[in-house]
């Protein structure tokens, strides 16, 4: 392994660490695909194992698309472990074996597409993730009593809709109790839009997660309509509709989540969940909407990243800073 790599290893020692809080004994299960970097795959097995922590790699196919439920033998394995670590290339996260593991007790650190530009020296899991936290809860209270939002960016984004009776959902990259769920290094709080309201348009700039490059080569165009996804422009746009159209589910269509990006060490080029993250940020999901308190249960949740927006609560920007 190269010096440069070696030195992102202190970043692996932060997942397991501060992220998953092991502890010497635990059981702990490494969920991957045939596609994802077996390099980060194998030097996390080596740094759990180093910290007395007991560890099973499996892997499979990658998911057909985001949320997917991996196949049977890998969820048996997940209702086994204390802590999972899904270091695949395509989000499984949101899957019904993961949310089994989750009630049986294990904690889940979802992973998805990590490289090492992202566990560089200095990177987004340089974080103070407990910090981050209570930054993240504090703004979900905004959320919670929140009505009407607005969405804008500097590329043309202009969306509105409603709140109303949602609770804002924080995300800071910690899972260290009985059933915890994290996605480090994405620290992040947003919410779902009460279904039918949202109005407007999107324009993506960064990526559509697991669907592709991890930085859109041009912007792709989202309008909504009565809350559910109606027209995608752009040369990339493809990579959506295909998706969405693969997935055989009327429900992908519907507008699942609005959030903002709060890891401030999180910069453009880095892998899915690094960009999710992003300091003045947002990104906008299409899809199942039920983990945010919604009532939407499709097939999957996929996100779009926008690398600037300002998000407006009651007409009163939110500052991620």
């Amino acid at each position: 392994m190269a010096s440069s790599r070696l030195e992102c290893l202190d970043a692996l020692r932060v997942l397991a660490c501060t992220c998953a809080a092991v502890e010497a004994g635990e059981r702990c299960l490494i969920v991957t695909d045939t596609a994802a970097d077996q390099e980060i795959v194998a030097a996390t097995a080596t740094t759990l194992r180093a910290l007395g922590c007991e560890v099973v790699v499996v892997s499979s196919s990658p998911a057909d698309l985001p949320g997917d439920e991996p196949p049977a033998a890998v969820g048996a394995a997940m209702l086994e472990a204390d802590v999972v670590f899904e270091l695949t290339a395509v989000f499984i996260g949101s899957c019904p074996a993961r949310r089994q593991a989750c009630e049986k007790g294990a904690r889940y650190l979802t992973v998805p597409g990590l490289t090492w530009t992202t566990l560089r020296p200095h990177g987004p899991f340089a974080v103070d993730f407990h910090a981050a936290g209570e930054k993240a809860k504090r703004l979900a209270e905004r959320f919670d009593r929140a009505g009407e939002f607005h969405l804008t960016s500097p590329a043309g984004t202009d969306l509105c809709g409603s709140f109303e009776g949602r609770r804002g959902r924080p995300l800071w990259g910690i899972a260290d109790g009985p059933g915890g769920y994290a996605a480090p290094p994405d620290v992040e709080v947003g919410a779902s839009p009460v279904e039918g309201t949202a109005e407007g348009r999107v324009v993506v700039d960064g990526s559509l997660l697991f669907l592709g490059p991890d930085q859109l080569p041009s912007p792709v165009e989202l309008r909504f309509a009565g809350g559910r996804l109606v027209d995608v422009a752009g040369r990339e746009g493809w990579r959506l509709t295909d998706a969405l159209e693969r997935s055989g589910d009327e429900r992908m269509w519907n507008l699942a989540e609005v959030s903002i990006g709060l890891n401030p060490h999180s910069r453009p080029g880095g892998s899915a969940l690094e960009l999710e993250g992003i300091v003045g940020g947002a990104h906008v999901a299409v899809g199942n909407n039920v983990a945010y308190g919604g009532s939407v249960a499709a097939r999957s949740h996929i996100d779009c990243i926008l690398l600037q927006a300002t998000l407006a609560l009651d007409g009163a920007p939110l500052d991620p800073r």
